[in-house]
């Protein structure tokens, strides 16, 4: 009888969104305000660092069981922090607890919380706890809130699928992969409801001895919903939000991409880096921990070389080998989308690109040099739902301009997805060497002619 009302009230709003298209929001819901509280200390004059992160939500129950959490974390790793004889503080032995957290629906609040244990930049170990809240009554839910009975086989179809593709060619635990996708275990397992996927979280190291990132396995919502209960429907309908996909290239480089991911974090945004292959080989542990806090990455390219750069197709596509040879063992995943360096995309596409080459509808012009305040001012009245924002994480001052326009979008509805999200929310299926500058019909190459 619920899989009949699920299938009923899904019917419904499909027919709806058909009739007419859902009343956006003007302005965030006064229920989703949060702050972010950062406490930081040195122990032994510098030979341990420890940075805590704690939400402020609207409910005092949430904010109770969150700071708990990030306290225990802090009792548990903290103790054995290894020593830095140069106590260099937060760049020697450090352990960071922080928050991911998403709005969903018109009153729920997922959390991923991050306790990452790294001794000069090396992650060492990292341990993760997920919540999704109902900031009205503080009760958090869990899959089986979520999901009917019948659900279970289709989710655990993909994440079986998911735990046996990542890392490649490296040895996994088989038992491992069958206790997490028994009925029972997924019933009890970590997820987070951003603004169009369910995420289940694992730590990789469970499945792939020896690797100490986390894993994701997602699942867009419309391919679940007939599977869901009446709470599960309410909890993954964002219809009302104006959805908008941040991306950001040239990363990852350090300290700006550092404070970059901190700032997304602190306003629940997701982001998607199309990263060089070049960089990882420096900077890969900053991969490593965008990864883990759920933002998606594409690639663009290793050398980040111009189309014209290559003598023929196959150099041309040799760059994306070239960059998966980095992201498989950082992460145990290649990139699924492209962009072209400098947004010459005309070549990858007679070269047969075998992903979505992204553009972008709206550019913040942050690799100029502008102040925080220039860069928000560059786009705050340009950004309609459906654009695709080109950032560069890169740069000495968009760390410092997210929180300016992060806000000024909030406040008016906004939510910021992944690309793929956001094709997902507007029923848009993205298709191999097509040119994508928005997910508004009639502005892509497959709506184009002579493209």
């Amino acid at each position: 009888m619920k899989r009949m009302l699920a299938l009923f009230l899904t019917l419904v709003c499909l027919v709806g969104s058909a009739a007419a298209e859902p009343e956006k929001y003007d302005a965030m819901p006064a229920i989703f305000a949060v702050t972010v509280e950062e406490d930081a200390r040195e122990i032994d004059e510098g030979s341990a660092y420890v940075y805590k992160e704690y939400l402020t939500t609207t409910n005092p129950d949430v904010n109770a069981e969150l700071r708990a959490i990030v306290d225990a974390y802090d009792r548990e790793f903290s103790p054995a922090l290894q020593p830095d004889p140069r106590k260099r503080g937060k760049r020697g032995s450090v352990l960071n607890i922080s928050t991911v957290y998403y709005r969903t629906g018109e009153k729920y609040l997922s959390t991923l919380t991050i306790a990452r244990v790294s001794y000069e930049e090396q992650q060492l170990s990292t341990a993760f706890t997920t919540r999704t809240w109902d900031l009205e009554t503080g009760r958090h839910l869990t899959l089986v809130d979520l999901f009917e009975d019948d659900a279970w086989e289709t989710l655990s179809e993909g994440v079986r699928a998911h735990l046996g593709d990542i890392f490649p060619g490296e040895s996994r635990d088989s038992a491992a992969i069958d206790r997490l996708c028994a009925p029972e275990a997924l019933a009890s397992a970590d997820f987070t409801l951003s603004g169009m996927e369910l995420t289940l979280h694992y730590a990789a190291g469970d499945i792939v001895p020896g690797k100490v990132t986390l894993t994701h396995a997602r699942f867009f919502y419309p391919d679940l919903r007939a599977l869901m209960t009446e709470t599960g429907l309410a909890a993954t309908d964002n219809s009302r939000w104006k959805m908008v996909a941040v991306t950001f290239d040239d990363g990852p480089k350090d300290y700006p991409s550092t404070y970059t991911l901190d700032a997304l974090r602190k306003i629940g945004a997701r982001g998607t880096y199309f990263t060089v292959g070049k960089q990882l080989e420096r900077y890969g542990y900053v991969l490593q921990k965008q990864y883990d806090q759920n933002h998606i990455f594409g690639t663009h390219t290793f050398h980040h070389w111009g189309g014209g750069s290559f003598k023929s197709d196959e150099s041309r596509l040799r760059e994306l080998a070239l960059s998966a040879e980095w992201t498989l063992p950082l992460v145990g995943e290649e990139a699924s989308l492209f962009r072209a360096p400098g947004g010459t995309y005309p070549s990858w596409v007679e070269s047969g690109m075998p992903m979505p080459i992204i553009q972008w509808s709206v550019d913040t012009y942050d690799y100029t040099g502008k102040s925080p305040e220039r860069i928000f001012y560059t786009f705050r009245d340009k950004v309609t739902e459906g654009d695709i924002i080109l950032c560069h994480d890169t740069g000495e001052y968009l760390h410092e301009s997210v929180p300016l326009w992060g806000e000024y979008l909030l406040e008016r509805g906004f939510m910021f997805v992944t690309v793929d999200e956001l094709a997902c929310a507007y029923g848009m299926e993205l298709e191999d060497s097509v040119v994508y500058w928005s997910v508004r019909p009639g502005e892509n190459s497959v709506d184009r002619s002579g493209l």
